[in-house]
């Protein structure tokens, strides 16, 4: 599964609240969006010398780093030095990106909560959950296509949620029943993929699922060659006690995280070309980062956050980059924390409102006017060409609500 750039008090609410439970009244909790993030973040510090960090996702409007002390109370990122241009250097024009961009409601059949939960690279499919009102057993999984709703359905678990979405309209998701175990949806249809316990991440439009094998937060990378298909486990190197694959891109290139023994989830790459690859640690002002926690992977490009870890504090820094030439580019200030890359290269991050990212031009996505009081978005997916982004509103006084950002 994020991310507020004013607040880390917000951030807390709306990321780390749904570790509690839903409260009394209709739930506010994206329960699938958490359990993702908490495979994302396996056995993650939620510490530092001795005293909870309850906002350890917050990011910094500036600079793109936030730090925290061991009280728990942001502190101002390092300054990093001003760079002014050689007069007889021209400098280039910012990169073309989105304009006009717009938002609207996905709909949800008249019922008032629901979510985004996945969307394809063409920016036609979509995938999400509906919460309407009495809840029951299990919540109504939807599959949007071209903004109209296309297919409801019960799975039959608890928790049940779709997470990813193919440009052939066939989805992978995971429920409890009562373990978890992985699902894929093609042609109307939901049915178990094959290998037992275990969780669904990504599928691409080769058909192509990754996820884990085994209980949550302790399985295995694995693979399904088609939704049909039996598991395979991807490679574990030496040392290394549990892992997830996370994300695969057209190429057949996964993305994941592998957890050392005794220590915590580091990015990793299983590539097309049958090697595999830790993910290098960058540099961030100076020093070199702990972990790198990676988010998406499209087209070779690859986008996540750099843990940066002292004696007392925690903070982050956030990237795109590149699988063929192994390097790594730290965004602008103001990016947000990156949640998807388009295949053009383009970032969508989280922050106050969801932005995209072109080299060094910000764009903002514009609010749902509808909504009222404290607001914060979610984002699920963005399409190829940039120019679509689906996501959901989020925050402690608002309702959540699937929304679709489309721009030119």
């Amino acid at each position: 599964m994020n991310q507020h750039p004013d607040s880390a008090d917000r951030d807390a609410v709306a990321l780390l609240s749904p570790l509690a439970g839903d409260p009394a009244g209709p739930s506010r909790i994206d329960v699938a969006g958490a359990m993702a993030e908490g495979r994302r973040r396996r056995r993650t510090r939620w510490w530092t010398s001795g005293m909870a960090v309850v906002a350890v996702t917050a990011t910094t409007a500036a600079g793109g780093t936030l730090a925290f002390s061991a009280l728990g109370r942001p502190t101002p990122p390092p300054p990093r030095p001003a760079v002014t241009p050689s007069p007889s250097i021209a400098v280039a024009a910012p990169p073309a990106g989105p304009k006009d961009c717009t938002v609207s409601r996905l709909p949800t059949a008249g019922i008032e909560k629901a979510l985004v939960t996945g969307g394809d690279a063409s920016g036609r499919w979509h995938v999400g959950r509906l919460y309407p009102p009495g809840g029951g057993q299990g919540r109504p999984l939807v599959v949007w296509r071209d903004g109209k709703i296309v297919s409801q359905l019960r799975v039959g678990g608890s928790d049940d949620s779709f997470v990813d979405i193919n440009s052939r309209g066939q989805a992978v998701g995971s429920g409890f029943d009562p373990e978890i175990r992985p699902y894929a949806y093609r042609d109307g249809k939901v049915k178990p993929l094959a290998g037992g316990e275990g969780a669904a991440s990504a599928i691409n439009d080769a058909g192509v699922v990754v996820g884990s094998l085994g209980p949550l937060y302790e399985g295995v990378p694995a693979r399904w060659a088609s939704v049909t298909a039996k598991p395979q486990r991807l490679p574990l190197p030496d040392g290394t006690e549990s892992g997830e694959a996370g994300d695969i891109d057209e190429a057949g290139n996964v993305l994941g995280t592998i957890t050392p023994t005794g220590k915590e989830g580091t990015g990793y790459l299983w590539l097309a070309d049958g090697t595999t690859r830790r993910m290098p640690l960058p540099e961030v002002d100076g020093r070199k980062a702990t972990m790198f926690w990676p988010a998406a992977i499209r087209d070779g490009w690859v986008v996540g956050r750099a843990v940066i870890d002292t004696a007392d504090t925690r903070s982050f820094a956030f990237f795109r980059y590149r699988i063929a030439s192994n390097s790594y580019e730290r965004l602008v200030s103001g990016a947000g924390m990156p949640a998807r890359v388009a295949a053009n290269g383009w970032v969508v991050g989280e922050a106050d409102r969801p932005v995209i990212t072109v080299g060094t031009r910000n764009t903002k996505l514009p609010a749902d006017l509808k909504l009222k009081g404290e607001q914060q978005y979610i984002v699920k997916s963005i399409s190829d060409d940039g120019l679509v982004v689906a996501g959901y509103s989020a925050g402690p006084d608002t309702e959540n609500h699937p929304l679709l950002w489309r721009c030119r």
